[in-house]
C-alpha cells in the first residue's frame, strides 16, 4: 500500500466542503492568537476536519482517521518542503499507535489555528525547523490515545481486562495471542467509547522505541518519483487564470513605462497589473502571461537606490557598527548597567 495519498480523495471519505473551508479559513484570515493549544485537536469530532466521512470511521482527534478498511490516515498538520516532516510526522504518531509506516496515509489539515497551530510558532505554519519539536507530544499523544481506545473496543469484544491485551502492526491480540482483531474491524466499536484525555494516557519509554530514531524510507518519495505528486502548481480550478509578475531590481524603483496595448495583443492576455514597483500580465496561461510579460517591454525607473553599490552598503554598516549597541532581549532577573552594554 502507498504510504502517501497526495490526490484528491474519494468524496465520501475525505472531501472537504465550502463550510469547513470556510471555517478553517475564517480563523486563518481573522485570527488573534494569544497562544496555541493542542487541546482543541484532541477535542474536536471528525465533522470539524472533514465532513461525510465513511460510515464507521475511528475519528478520537482532529489527527487521525481510520476507517473500516484499516486504512489510517494522518491529517498532517505542516506542509511538506523537502525537509521531511510527513515523514517524520507519520513516525511520530505509528509510534505510539502501534501501525508501520508503510500503513499510514496522509491528508493536509485544513487551514485552521484553532485544531493546528504550531505551538512554538503560534499560527499554523511551517518554519523555524520546528514541526517534531511542536507536534512531538501532540501526535504521540494522539497515537496513543487511538491505540488505547483500540485495545479497549478489542478488550471488550473478548470479555478480558484490556491490560492483557497489546496492539501491533494494526492489530489487536489478546494475552495468549490466539484472538486478534484489526484496527479496520474495530472502528465501530471504538468510535462508540468515550475519548481518554489526552495527558491521561500513558507514552512510550524512549527505550521501547521501533520507529523513532531508525532510518525510514521517505514517505513521499515514490509518488515524486512516478509524477503522482499535485503540487501547487498543478491546481487547477474552473476559469483560472495565472499571472507572469516582473518586479523591480532595485529595492524602491518603480515602473517607467508598461506598453499594456502590446500584452493585451497576445492572444490569451486578460489584464495588465501595474503597482508601480511590479507588473502582472494576467493570461489564460501561462505561456500567454509569458509572452504578454515580454511584449509590455517593461522599463524601470530605479528611484532613489539605483546608484547605490555594495560598497555603500559595507560602509553603511561598518559606520553604524560604531555606534552603540541595543539591547533585542533581557534574560536573568536584572537589566545590565548601560555601562555593561557592548559598544
Amino acid at each position: 500500500m502507498d504510504g502517501l495519498i497526495l490526490r484528491e480523495q474519494i468524496a465520501d471519505e475525505t472531501a472537504m466542503s465550502r463550510r469547513a473551508f470556510l471555517q478553517g479559513t475564517g480563523l486563518l484570515l481573522g485570527f488573534a492568537l494569544t497562544g496555541a493549544s493542542t487541546e482543541s485537536v484532541f477535542a474536536a469530532p471528525a465533522s470539524r476536519v472533514v465532513e461525510n466521512e465513511v460510515t464507521g470511521t475511528f475519528a478520537p482527534n482532529g489527527f487521525i482517521r481510520i476507517n473500516p478498511t484499516g486504512a489510517v490516515t494522518l491529517v498532517m498538520p505542516m506542509a511538506e518542503m523537502g525537509q521531511g516532516v510527513y515523514t517524520a510526522l507519520s513516525m511520530l504518531l505509528a509510534e505510539e499507535l502501534e501501525v508501520e509506516l508503510d500503513q499510514i496515509q496522509v491528508q493536509h489539515a485544513p487551514a485552521n489555528d484553532a485544531l493546528y497551530a504550531n505551538s512554538i510558532l503560534h499560527i499554523q505554519t511551517t518554519g523555524l525547523s520546528s514541526s517534531v519539536r511542536a507536534f512531538w507530544t501532540p501526535l504521540r499523544q494522539a497515537g496513543a490515545v487511538g491505540r488505547n481506545m483500540l485495545i479497549a473496543a478489542a478488550a471488550k469484544r473478548w470479555g478480558v481486562d484490556r491490560a492483557t491485551c497489546h496492539a501491533k502492526n494494526g492489530v489487536v491480540f489478546n494475552a495468549s495471542g490466539s484472538k486478534h482483531l484489526s484496527y479496520g474491524e474495530l472502528t465501530k466499536a471504538a468510535a462508540k467509547l468515550p475519548v481518554p484525555p489526552a495527558a491521561s494516557v500513558r507514552l512510550k519509554d524512549p527505550k521501547d522505541f521501533t520507529l523513532i530514531g531508525t532510518r525510514a524510507k521517505r514517505v513521499d518519495s515514490s509518488i515524486k518519483v512516478d509524477g503522482r505528486t499535485l503540487y501547487g502548481i498543478d491546481t487547477r480550478l474552473p476559469g483560472m487564470k495565472v499571472a507572469a509578475v516582473a518586479i523591480s531590481p532595485v529595492l524602491g524603483g518603480k515602473a517607467k513605462t508598461v506598453d499594456e496595448k502590446a500584452a493585451l495583443a497576445v492572444k490569451g492576455v486578460r489584464q495588465v497589473v501595474n503597482i508601480d514597483e511590479a507588473v502582472a500580465v494576467v493570461a489564460d496561461h501561462m505561456g500567454a502571461a509569458k509572452k504578454g510579460l515580454e511584449a509590455a517591454a517593461i522599463t524601470w525607473d530605479d528611484g532613489p537606490n539605483g546608484k547605490v553599490s555594495n560598497a555603500d552598503i559595507v560602509k553603511q554598516l561598518e559606520e553604524e557598527s560604531k555606534k552603540p549597541g541595543v539591547v533585542a532581549r533581557v534574560t536573568g532577573l536584572t537589566r545590565p548597567k548601560k555601562s555593561e552594554i557592548v559598544q
